[in-house]
Order: structure tokens, then C-alpha cells, then sequence
């Protein structure tokens, strides 16, 4: 089985974020708030903000957050926690029990990959890789594992994987697989309001394949941060030790918690036209000669970029393009494993694109390519 390719770094200078705020269209996302003051001033505006402030996960607010992303998800339960990374450790501690696991993941999975498998280091956990690089998960996958896994985990999508997902059939094969075996099935739904645009098909009824459900707030919805973990009772009950354990039962959290109902009310309806505004984008990208979209056929709202220059060299076109152009492509770029070496970008749709047309987009990244001297 390959090894997925190391991530690009997180790691951003002050100077992009001030040159970013300088712009006046974003390629990615949502359209960023530019000083923290707008940022209070835009969580103000919540109903919610005039109730009093949650206290260590006790709060009108926080409970009716809950409440409406449990009902979203058709699971009788939800806590939120500040950190995703936290929400998933403790969902295979449960899953797992007193047992070292085995958990079943996808090497691309964000738990592998952009959790630093914490799963394995923190908790001493096994994991079993399985599936192929760029290829969702199948139940292939669950067929050729050596052990019986003591929870399975499937991220919808696969981001690093360029934002795939299973086919509907597929996903439906793997709960069923899971629940014949009596395997908890965990679904790392942290863009799962995008995926639910692909599947044509309610929240409820795609978390009901699986015991547990993980979503973000910070992501597709632009909140601030924070998600929730949603399952039976009993789950969420014996999640509350665990959520002390890796420091989550923070004082109060009620900015993240006015940004996650503001974002569940202003993105979660857009999910199905930002999908449809990526299809169209890809489209346009992908018909540059040497230029490669991937998936040809973008499954959500996001894609990736294959571009025929070196990382580096695009970084520099990309900042220029800011400079010039006053719009934001990102300043950010991996190498490609597609094109030998050329670099990969990530696209995402929000409102930002309601700044552009495709056509912009377009002579925006020939600039930025053709700053690299590539032409």
C-alpha cells in the first residue's frame, strides 16, 4: 500500500494574513472578517448573543446548539467539544473501550494525517490502514483487512484525497458490514454539509449508517471553531470523562458557539450551489493545457489543482497575483503527486465566489502561473 504524501504546512506568516485582508476577492471560502472587532461585532448579531454565557458545557445557548445538530443528524444525542481533534480521540477511546483498538482508517484520513495520529501516540491505540491513495474508502477495504477491527472510521470526504467520496451503494455496504460484525462505524463528517449536497440526501439519513457522527463548524459552515459529536445516549454519556481528559471541558465557549448557529442558518442552504459553482470551475481549470483537476468530477464544493510549476515558484505567482490584482488564490502550495514536479492547490467554494466570475478566476491563476515564468 502507497504512503500518503506529507501535507503542505499550516503554517502562515502575519504578512499573508495582513496581504489577504488587503484584497477585495477571495478565490477559497468564505469572505474573512478582517479584524477581530468585526468578527465580535458580527456575533453580536445572533439572538443568541442577549443569553447568559455558557458555563464548563452548561448553557441555553450550547444545549440548543446540540439539540439542533442532533436532530440534524438524527441521533438522540450531541455534546460539543472545542476541537476536533479532541472529539474524534475520545469517540475510539468509547468505540474502543479498555482495548488498544484496532481502529480502521484510511491512510489519507484526517485522524492519520492532520491529527499527527494522535489516536496511536495519545491514546495507544492500533490502527489498520487500509484503502488506496485518492480513492474513498470501500468495503473492499473492510474485506482484505488482517484483523477485525474494534471500530471502523470513514471520512466524508476525504480531503486529502481530493475531497472524495464513496458512491451512496458503497457507503450503505460499509454499515452493513459494520453492523453484521457488530462493529461501531465512525464517521468523520467534519464537511459532511458538503457531502450531503453529493448524496442528494438528508443529514439524517446519511449519519444513520453510522454509530457516531463527528462535524465541524470552522470548516464549510465558517465558524469560528468547535464541532459536535452526535450518537445514542449511552455513547455521549461515557464521552463526558473523556472530554476532561483531553482538556475540552473549557470555561465557556460562547463564541464559537454563536458562529456555529450563525453558520448552520447563513452556509448549511448554500451547500448544493456552491457544489454546482465548483462543478463549473473545475470545468474551466481543467481545460487549460497541463493543468489537472482532480477528481475530473468534483464531488462537493472543493477540489484539487494540479499545476505544472514548481511549489515555491507558485507560491511567489500567487502573491503577486494578490498584490496586483487585489485577489486572494491563496499562498499555499504542495507538491504535486500527480505531475512531477508541479505543485497542488485546494479550491473551495463559499461566498467568497459570489466576488467573481469563472472567467476572473481563470486570468487569475494564468497570472499567478505565468509570474512563475512557466508562461
Amino acid at each position: 500500500m502507497a504512503t500518503a504524501p506529507t501535507p503542505y504546512s499550516n503554517t502562515t506568516p502575519n504578512a499573508d494574513i495582513e496581504l489577504r485582508n488587503r484584497c477585495t476577492r477571495w478565490l477559497n471560502g468564505h469572505r474573512p472578517l478582517r479584524s477581530m472587532r468585526e468578527s465580535l461585532l458580527a456575533l453580536a448579531e445572533a439572538p443568541e448573543a442577549a443569553l447568559p454565557l455558557d458555563v464548563y458545557g452548561q448553557g441555553e445557548a450550547m444545549q440548543a446548539l446540540e439539540s439542533e445538530v442532533a436532530g440534524l443528524l438524527g441521533k438522540p444525542a450531541a455534546r460539543f467539544m472545542h476541537k476536533g481533534v479532541a472529539a474524534q480521540l475520545a469517540a475510539l477511546r468509547v468505540h474502543c473501550g479498555e482495548g488498544d483498538g484496532p481502529v480502521a482508517l484510511h491512510p489519507q484520513s484526517h485522524i492519520a494525517i492532520d491529527e499527527a495520529e494522535a489516536f496511536e501516540q495519545l491514546m495507544r491505540l492500533r490502527g489498520l490502514r487500509m484503502g488506496d491513495l485518492d480513492t474513498a474508502t470501500c468495503v473492499a477495504d473492510l474485506d482484505g483487512l488482517a484483523e477485525r477491527p474494534a471500530v471502523v472510521t470513514v471520512e466524508l470526504p476525504l480531503r486529502r484525497g481530493g475531497y472524495r467520496l464513496p458512491a451512496w451503494d458503497e457507503l450503505v455496504a460499509i454499515s452493513a458490514w459494520c453492523r453484521t460484525r457488530g462493529v461501531p462505524l465512525h464517521l468523520d463528517g467534519a464537511r459532511l454539509w458538503e457531502a450531503s449536497a453529493f448524496y442528494g440526501r438528508p443529514l439524517a439519513e446519511i449519519a444513520a449508517l453510522a454509530d457516531s457522527v463527528y462535524v465541524s463548524f470552522y470548516k464549510g459552515l465558517g465558524g469560528l471553531a468547535g464541532c459536535v459529536l452526535a450518537g445514542s445516549e449511552d455513547f455521549i454519556a461515557r464521552l463526558a470523562p473523556w472530554q476532561t481528559r483531553l482538556a475540552g471541558n473549557v470555561f465557556t465557549v460562547y463564541p464559537f458557539v454563536l458562529s456555529a448557529l450563525q453558520g448552520l442558518r447563513a452556509q448549511l442552504p448554500h451547500m448544493p450551489a456552491y457544489r454546482e459553482r465548483a462543478l463549473a470551475l473545475a470545468a474551466v481549470l481543467a481545460a487549460q493545457p497541463g493543468w489537472c483537476v482532480a477528481p475530473e468530477l468534483p464531488q462537493v464544493n472543493a477540489f484539487q489543482l494540479h499545476l505544472p510549476v514548481a511549489p515555491e515558484a507558485l507560491r511567489e505567482g500567487l502573491l503577486a497575483v494578490a498584490r496586483q490584482q487585489g485577489f486572494w488564490l491563496g499562498a499555499r502550495a504542495a507538491a504535486s503527486h500527480r505531475l512531477p514536479g508541479g505543485a497542488m492547490v485546494e479550491v473551495v467554494i463559499g461566498d467568497a465566489a459570489q466576488g467573481w466570475t469563472d472567467a476572473e478566476a481563470l486570468a487569475a491563476w494564468r497570472q499567478a502561473v505565468a509570474a512563475t515564468g512557466a508562461g
